[in-house]
């Protein structure tokens, strides 16, 4: 019957009425006209990522995610994701695009350098540990205080910063996973994170559009049990390939994510993007 009623219906129409099934019913992701104002007219909302919530529903998932990582099976799931084991092809996308820029990176390396920009608690440590076996890896994380405090006690013997200090050195690899657009000053950190690179650049988890400049949303996760809301940026594409081309990094490949979100009333609607570069330092 479904298929009977498609065959009937125009495709603009079939189009429309599978979004507006898809659409959330509350406003979980929404286009903030205000832009980055947004925060101070709701400061009791607007929290960031520093809260405690956030770090709880981290410790609550921890020895689940890293009992599936350390097994045979797809790693088709994220730290976020309900961890059941269920196939999610975006995940499994995300997991195996990292594996390749990481070892990429980590070529004719004795000990591989690595800067996991907004790496909460250290997930992407143990991703990198599995799969690039045959790796030593010096980690570095940089997030917020709570979350890097934790980090810093399920690894000890690895780094964690909660301030920009980590951009003073290089690493042969550096990482913004679905962190980079949560930064107001987004042009600003590309820089620093490609000045704190001697190798490759790998931005990825970015909202990005292709026909109205770069705007602003609101995002409220209390789905995921994070008691808070925060501000991202999504960014037009062009603008941001610009940016890094006038910083000195060049582009080695694009990946697409796969991830697209609905944004309540955003001027037009976002995919989720990755970027691998490289810094004219580094030979391709």
């Amino acid at each position: 019957m479904k298929q009977f009623l498609q065959d009937l219906a125009p495709p603009l129409l079939w189009r429309f009425l599978h979004e507006l099934a898809s659409r959330p019913k509350s406003r979980d992701w929404e286009y903030v006209p205000e832009g980055w104002r947004y925060a101070d007219l709701h400061p009791s909302k607007v929290k960031g990522w520093n809260v405690e919530s956030v770090l709880e529903v981290y410790k609550q998932k921890w020895p689940r995610f890293v009992a599936m990582i350390q097994g045979t099976t797809p790693i088709a799931f994220s730290h976020e994701s309900a961890l059941t084991g269920k196939t999610d092809l975006i995940n499994h996308n995300t997991a195996m695009s990292f594996a390749y820029c990481a070892a990429l990176a980590a070529q004719n390396v004795s000990t591989f350098s690595m800067l996991d920009w907004g790496g909460g608690i250290g997930h992407y440590y143990v991703l990198a540990q599995a799969l690039l076996p045959h790796v030593e890896i010096e980690y570095h994380c940089k997030d917020m205080p709570l979350l890097t405090e934790y980090g810093a006690q399920l690894f000890p013997a690895q780094h964690f910063c909660a301030d920009e200090t980590c951009l003073d050195r290089t690493y042969d690899f550096v990482m913004a996973s679905t962190s980079l657009h949560y930064s107001e000053d987004w042009s600003g950190l590309l820089a620093g994170l490609a000045n704190a690179t001697h190798g490759y650049l790998y931005i990825t988890g970015l909202p990005t559009v292709s026909r109205v400049p770069s705007f602003v949303f609101v995002q409220r996760p209390y789905s995921y049990g994070y008691e808070t809301e925060y501000l991202g940026w999504c960014l037009n594409l062009e603008e941001f390939l610009k940016c890094a081309e006038a910083i000195g990094l060049t582009l080695v490949r694009e990946f697409v994510v796969g991830h697209r979100p609905l944004i309540c009333s955003a001027p037009e609607q976002n995919e989720y993007r990755g970027f691998l570069f490289h810094s004219s330092s580094v030979v391709s």
